[in-house]
């Protein structure tokens, strides 16, 4: 942030309220040389480390991946066979269940057929009472049930590859949401930085403020100034120390916004060390929207998810077709807990849905229509790519002729101030003259500050547009580096 001259004429005060916004609005301040924060020393590494570690949008992500996983691992055991394991204990007095328990048994006799009541052909019309009226009678029944999935007309395929090509988007998905972090991070770590350098600007404003009153109070003694003169120097010193607090809780809000987004708590002392660059890869903007839509991990998981609404229509075409499977069992039968009769049962189902009043037919038009939607998207989402090729390319080059023009600005703003400090130590010019060279030369440095933040966030939106901004794409140099 800037100072501004409380006693500039209209011009001035014009360029001093643009000033004032353009800190404000962008919000970038930077530390002045003596602002020495002790604390924790936090690279842009582990910053970016931290906050993958903690977001819920990472933490979100990695649940994705998970449910896919399963979702996986659902699907794949489909394919093979499956083995269950049951027990039955049953007891009834009816003929039919205690006739078919005692044969199942191995324990039916002929007694059961009322043959002791058989006594010759005048007994042929007599009831057997052993089989009609038998007594209250038990079984258990251990049984282990192994089906065999043979065919199903591709569903289970199907559905292996709907759960594959989730779990790729889901991969997808973790990655943007990785490179999106990376540039939260980003802007909230050289905010920090920029919000330093403001600090500097407006320490900067307050030595010059410092000297100006100086200056005036020797004029005013040799009479050359009037009393005027020396106020509105003094008042400017007072603004340019206010705005100097200013940009000290400027530059406090820009570290409580990194310390939650890394995970911080609130009050911990924060010290940055890095400023961030990015590594602009050297391609034309045809080849970067390419780049864009091929690599962009957005674009990839949209695509990933067209492929799984595909395997869902040939999910739902699967159900027009026979499905065939073999079943194998064992079972133990006894009228006790002790073992039982086993017996062996082998079965081979054939079963195909003939007839349904259209719910199949309802279920293979919802699954078209989802692939439809989904390329929809697909496609929304590649052309939302190339867009935003488009603007950072551009953004790219303007903030390089932005930063050079800025420098240029300051260069000359420094030059108008010696000059303006000169006349007015001569008493040839006003005070007036020399606070509204002093405003530009602060909104030219406050202006140069801005431009680097937002040269360093154009090439970090390239990066993330083309899905490259990972760190490796990042160059770190240490604060004190020349």
């Amino acid at each position: 942030m800037h100072v501004q001259m409380m006693v500039c004429p209209t011009d001035c005060w014009k360029g001093a309220l643009v000033a004032l916004l353009l800190a404000v609005v962008v919000g970038q301040p930077v530390m002045a040389a003596g602002d020495n924060i002790a604390g924790n020393r936090i690279s842009f590494a582990k910053a970016v480390n931290m906050a993958l570690a903690q977001t819920p949008e990472m933490l979100k992500a990695q649940a994705q991946i998970a449910e896919a996983r399963g979702g996986v691992r659902q699907a794949r055991g489909h394919l093979l066979p499956s083995l269950s394991a049951s027990f039955t204990g049953m007891g009834s007095d009816n003929p039919l269940n205690v006739f078919g328990m005692k044969l199942s048994q191995g324990k039916a006799t002929f007694n059961d057929f009322g043959a002791n009541q058989f006594l010759g052909p005048q007994t042929l019309g007599v009831t057997p009472n052993n089989l009609d009226n038998p007594d209250w009678y038990r079984n258990y029944q251990p049984k282990l049930s192994l089906q065999v999935p043979v065919y199903n007309g591709g569903q289970i395929w199907g559905g292996l590859s709907q759960a594959r090509a989730y779990l790729a988007a889901a991969r997808q998905g973790d990655q943007a949401a990785r490179q999106h972090m990376i540039y939260e991070v980003l802007s909230a770590y050289e905010g920090v930085n920029s919000a330093q350098s403001f600090v500097g600007v407006a320490g900067k404003a307050i030595n010059a403020a410092k000297a100006y009153v100086k200056i005036s109070q020797h004029l005013f003694a040799q009479g050359v100034v009037s009393k005027s003169d020396l106020l509105r120097a003094e008042l400017n010193l007072t603004n340019a120390r206010l705005q100097g607090e200013e940009a000290r809780n400027a530059l406090a809000d820009r570290r409580a916004e990194l310390r939650m987004l890394i995970g911080l708590p609130p009050g911990t002392p924060l010290q940055i060390t890095q400023t961030i660059s990015a590594i602009l890869p050297r391609m034309g903007l045809a080849e970067l929207r390419r780049q864009g839509a091929a690599a962009n991990p957005g674009v990839r998981a949209r695509l990933f998810q067209v492929e799984a609404a595909q395997a869902g229509v040939s999910m739902a075409r699967a159900s027009y077709l026979p499905h065939f499977n073999i079943q194998i069992s064992r079972e133990w039968n006894s009228p006790s807990l002790d073992g039982g009769r086993p017996s062996y049962t082998i079965a081979g189902v054939l079963s195909w849905n003939i007839f349904d009043f259209g719910a199949r037919s309802g279920a293979l038009d919802t699954a078209e229509a989802q692939v439809m939607e989904r390329r929809a998207e697909a496609r929304q989402a590649r052309e939302s790519t190339e867009l935003a090729v488009d603007k950072s390319w551009r953004a790219v080059h303007l903030a390089g002729e932005r930063v050079a023009a800025r420098k240029l600005g300051v260069a000359e703003a420094s030059e108008a101030e010696r000059l303006a400090r000169l006349r007015y130590e001569k008493g040839v010019s006003t005070i007036a003259d020399l606070l509204s060279a002093q405003a530009a030369l602060d909104q030219a440095r406050s202006q140069l500050v801005a431009a680097r933040y937002q040269e360093v966030m154009a090439g970090a939106s390239l990066m993330l547009a083309t899905g490259q901004l990972h760190l490796s794409a990042l160059r770190a140099v240490p604060l004190d580096t020349p």
